[in-house]
């Protein structure tokens, strides 16, 4: 007896709870025009400036909510836990819905500004957002035969992977977690170039690190036709390797043929890299020549 009062007890506080957080999260007066998956609107730029998507969101959750899934009378907020964190009522009645164009913007109560994806919530959501970040963080090399991206998958040499938008994973200053069919890797920046790693247990229990198996390496940074990399202002400017890559990379944006075998390799695999027979340096603008002096005179040091 004193079991079976016990159980319905339990029913009882389990009902109330479901109704208390049912009220607490339920939303009514969802503007329809609105619904779908938003991400901070400040999240391209700190993606662009950590190369990181951990560090990245990071710093947006210690002040907004890393993802808002909006749909009619609920609005989730976390990354890859969209079934147990939302939105509280009283906090969204603060919000503000602003239309731009065919864009659409919700400002917290904080005052946070979240850009919309798409019109989907869910697993649709998420798939764009991975597809939103890995385009961000691989956007310079988007033109490289080799890779491709797919919604939150991306090809590199016949290899697929996944993005992992948790961040589970002892993942300390890497590009993003990836997931392929053997389980977790890394994508580690490595000057202008990112490599993918297999992962090792970490300390904690399910939690994992970077290991020192190179999978397959990529070229990451500043290769698209237009863009030049602020060569007095990289940290890696150091590397000889990377400084000759960076080098050859202006020749190669003038068709320079090249002769070394691993260079040629490199800048064949871009849609831009056009061989041109006749090239000179003259090619080159006054812009460009005084990037490669500075560039010479680091790799002289």
């Amino acid at each position: 007896m004193k079991k079976n009062l016990k159980i319905v007890f339990a029913l009882i506080s389990l009902c109330l709870f479901s109704k208390l957080f049912a009220n607490g999260n339920t939303l009514t007066n969802v503007p329809e025009d609105y619904l779908g998956t938003y991400i901070p609107a400040q999240m391209e730029m700190l993606l662009k400036e950590y190369m990181s998507y951990e560090k990245a969101l990071s710093t947006i959750a210690a002040s907004s909510y890393d993802i808002l899934l909006l749909d009619k009378d609920i609005c989730y907020s976390q990354v890859e836990f969209y079934d147990g964190y939302a939105v509280e009522a009283e906090d969204f009645n603060k919000w503000a819905f602003v239309s731009r164009g065919n864009d659409k913007f919700i400002i917290d109560e904080n005052g946070i500004s979240y850009r919309r994806l798409c019109k989907e919530t869910g697993a649709a959501g998420y798939t764009a957002y991975g597809e939103d970040v890995l385009k961000i963080l691989c956007h310079d090399v988007l033109d490289n035969k080799d890779i491709s991206i797919n919604g939150n998958k991306i090809k590199i040499a016949g290899v697929e992977y996944r993005i992992e938008l948790s961040t589970f994973y002892g993942s300390k200053d890497c590009v993003m977690n990836l997931r392929n069919d053997t389980g977790i890797c890394f994508m580690m920046l490595d000057g202008v170039s990112a490599n993918i790693v297999n992962a090792v247990p970490g300390e904690y229990k399910m939690m994992w690190e970077p290991g020192t198996e190179i999978l397959q390496t990529i070229p990451l940074f500043y290769w698209k036709d237009s863009s030049y990399p602020n060569i007095n202002g990289w940290k890696y400017r150091n590397s000889k390797k990377d400084l000759r890559l960076l080098r050859n990379l202006f020749y190669a944006k003038h068709g320079y043929i090249f002769k070394s075998a691993d260079l040629k390799e490199i800048f064949e695999k871009f849609d831009w890299y056009k061989p041109n027979s006749k090239f000179s340096e003259n090619s080159l603008s006054n812009w460009e020549k005084n990037c490669l002096q500075d560039i010479t005179k680091y790799e002289e040091q």
